[in-house]
């Protein structure tokens, strides 16, 4: 056995050990794949945390959709394979020479979560995922997302020189998506009606009624959380949220009030690019949409996200298609990824029957959102 493939050998057997002890699943053959097992991001995160704390060896968490088994990792890790670039664009279910449906990250940059969502969806295309600038620790991530949907379309454009162009995200990624679909309208490309899924920008940016109904809900939430809580430590932690609330004055710190949210310990270059994430999102103020949105929401919204995206959305469309599928804001693209998945791919394939009916009437019209091709809107 030459030096390689007996150091290849020793590290199947160690990833194993590591795998077992992450997943909580023992034995794992070296062929399994990591998001078949039940892999998501946070299980990721811990997994490279302790491959670096076994081996030494620092890889960024966007091996893990180049060499999702342990033996494609040992490989990569001995040298026999080659390193996964730097493309935003990771493959989520391969498929034909169609137009492929790419979905844009949500506020954390990394795509692990999707997954499952990208495997469940019954579409002949290809599906991609983009991914954030930045995880991989050797390039600084980008705080706008203006220069985020710049940045994707420069690699979209260069896997699909020509549209149709079939664009959607998660969360946050809703709101790039919709800023890569204006860029291409104004460049005359065809786009199909692009699909946010529980997307919403900075509640500063919505109306009124829908900012004080989310205030009030919220309260109500952690109220709650409060009082199942002795009096010793809800009291305190009470006055400590409302001052960290009223002294932070970064756009970050203000944004993660609002998510309820407290970072776990993620490796640095996964914190700069949610920083960055949450500093875009901050910034960021929708403007109208020449065309129409499919708006997927959640059925059980949480506290911090309105229940009222028709509110939010109807400005700023010239139409806006409503579906509602099962789950949370966090839980539509885990355990309900395929309610999720079911749902985007009725959305596509609808869209391409309006597609082909009109390449059938000989008419000369694109898919541009500017026509009303959907039917349900809301």
């Amino acid at each position: 056995m030459t030096a390689t493939r007996a150091a290849r050998a020793d590290l199947v057997a160690q990833l194993g050990e590591i795998w077992n002890r992450t997943l909580r699943i023992s034995p794992i053959s070296p062929d399994s794949n990591f998001f078949d097992l039940g892999g998501d991001s946070l299980l990721a995160v811990g997994l490279f945390l302790e491959i670096e704390r076994e081996t030494g060896i620092s890889l960024p968490i966007t091996t893990i959709y180049d060499a999702p088994t342990i033996a494609e990792l040992a490989s990569l890790m001995a040298g026999e394979a080659v390193s996964p670039d730097s493309s935003p664009l990771v493959l989520l279910k391969p498929g034909d020479d169609g137009a492929p449906l790419y979905i844009v990250h949500g506020i954390g940059g990394t795509v692990v979560e999707l997954a499952a969502l990208g495997r469940a969806i019954r579409i002949s295309a290809p599906v991609y995922a983009l991914q954030a600038q930045g995880l991989d620790g050797n390039r600084p991530p980008l705080e706008s997302i203006e220069e985020m949907a710049e940045f994707y379309l420069e690699h979209v454009r260069g896997l699909q020189p020509a549209g149709p162009y079939w664009l959607s995200g998660y969360s946050f990624g809703g709101l790039v998506a919709l800023e890569m679909a204006r860029r291409l309208i104004r460049e005359n490309q065809q786009t199909a009606v692009p699909i946010l899924m529980d997307a919403y920008a900075h509640p500063s940016t919505w109306p009124p009624a829908s900012r004080l109904k989310m205030r009030a809900r919220r309260t109500f939430h952690l109220a709650r959380q409060f009082a199942g809580a002795p009096p010793r430590r809800s009291f305190p932690a009470l006055l400590a949220m409302l001052s960290n609330t009223a002294h932070r004055k970064d756009a970050a710190a203000r944004l993660r009030d609002w998510l309820l949210e407290r970072y776990p310990d993620l490796p640095a270059p996964l914190l700069r690019v949610r920083e960055a994430g949450s500093v875009a999102l901050a910034r960021y103020v929708p403007r109208f949409y020449p065309g129409k949105i499919i708006f997927i929401k959640a059925s059980h919204p949480d506290p911090e996200f309105p229940n009222d995206p028709k509110r939010i959305w109807r400005p700023l469309a010239e139409k806006l298609e409503l579906h509602i599928v099962p789950g949370r804001h966090r839980t539509i693209v885990s355990e309900h990824a395929q309610a999720l998945a079911d749902q985007l791919t009725a959305c596509v394939l609808a869209a391409h029957r309006c597609e082909s009916r009109f390449i059938a009437g000989g008419r000369n019209r694109t898919l541009t959102n500017k026509q009303n091709l959907e039917p349900q809107a809301v």
